[in-house]
């Protein structure tokens, strides 16, 4: 009787085991396309950087001038809802069916805009507790994921999905 119960729950465990992955093999073949282009794709993720970057330059708008002038807890307050829209839009970007030849590099770039998102709000946190050069160290890592997140599709020809941070800081 023991036994029975025992293979039974082992049976449901492993079962709901293999549709999860099952789950999920369907959500990695939905988020990349055979009939999805290059150039849809770009098409289907523009608007969403177009809308991030302008949210991001009203956000951090006057980030510059409050850092100079000492505001290190407002200007913390700026980079934590900078990081919580990039993140937003991230998620978003994450979401459009990719062309199945392009998976790996946009899988690349995803993961450098993720690391963007947590190297901004760790700016952000830096700042609030007024640390600043630990805010600038934070920046300059920043800058390189950046700098890695747009290489890698530089051939997309990208307009608003390329990170420029020397308009905001």
């Amino acid at each position: 009787m023991r036994f029975r119960r025992y293979t039974s729950r082992v049976a449901v465990t492993v079962g709901a085991a293999v549709l999860g992955v099952a789950l999920v093999a369907a959500v990695a073949l939905a988020s990349t396309s055979p009939t999805q282009t290059r150039e849809s794709y770009v098409a289907g993720v523009e608007p969403i950087c177009k809308t991030n970057t302008k949210a991001n330059e009203r956000i951090l708008a006057d980030v510059r001038s409050d850092i100079k002038k000492g505001k290190l807890k407002l200007a913390g307050t700026q980079f934590g809802k900078a990081a919580e829209a990039f993140g937003k839009a991230t998620k978003q970007i994450a979401a459009v069916p990719q062309p199945s030849a392009d998976a790996a590099k946009l899988a690349k770039w995803i993961g450098y805009l993720g690391d963007e998102t947590k190297l901004l709000g760790e700016i952000g946190k830096a700042l609030k507790a007024e640390k600043k050069t630990r805010a600038q160290e934070l920046l300059v890592r920043a800058e390189a994921a950046s700098r890695q997140a747009n290489n890698t599709v530089v051939s997309f020809e990208f307009h608003y999905c390329v990170i420029n941070q020397s308009k905001f800081v």
